[in-house]
């Protein structure tokens, strides 16, 4: 099985996706300067996470497995912080769209995961071309809420 490719593009997608998820879900709305800057220390912590794992490339799909297994586990912490963020009013929907996409990267590392854990070279790769096409668009939503480390 070769290095993984998305891993890298998952530290972005996953930062960025973080953000994309359910807004509101918080108990106190917060300003959109306070929504960046909290959400940007959420993703500068969880690609943080993901350097840590990803330090090494993964020799067997068997530690591939259990690199997946951690970056999703780091993505969901994140996603659990950013869905307590409740964003403005003006920005909820566009909030939503990022945690949606972010969503949709943690199930692609499942996906990947599962792979791994099957020796599936090529479902692996399937998931982490999809992650990567899909990086550019979390991204872009990023950016639209002004986020900076969530964005890449």
């Amino acid at each position: 099985m070769s290095r993984p490719i998305w891993i890298a593009s998952l530290v972005v997608s996953v930062a960025a996706g973080v953000l994309a998820g359910c807004g509101g879900g918080g108990s106190e709305q917060v300003t959109p300067a306070e929504l960046v800057k909290r959400a940007d220390a959420i993703c500068a912590a969880e690609q943080a996470s993901f350097d840590r794992v990803q330090a090494h490339p993964p020799p067997s799909s068997r530690v591939a497995a259990e690199q997946t297994d951690d970056l999703i586990g780091a993505a969901e912490g994140a996603d659990s912080k950013l869905r307590g963020l409740a964003p403005p009013d003006r920005l909820e929907a566009a909030y939503k769209r990022y945690l949606e996409a972010r969503d949709r990267a943690v199930d692609q590392m499942k996906r990947g995961k599962l792979a791994a854990d099957e020796a599936d070279s090529a479902a692996y790769g399937a998931a982490q071309a999809t992650e990567a096409r899909e990086a550019t668009q979390r991204a872009k939503l990023a950016r639209k809420l002004g986020l900076k480390v969530c964005g890449g």
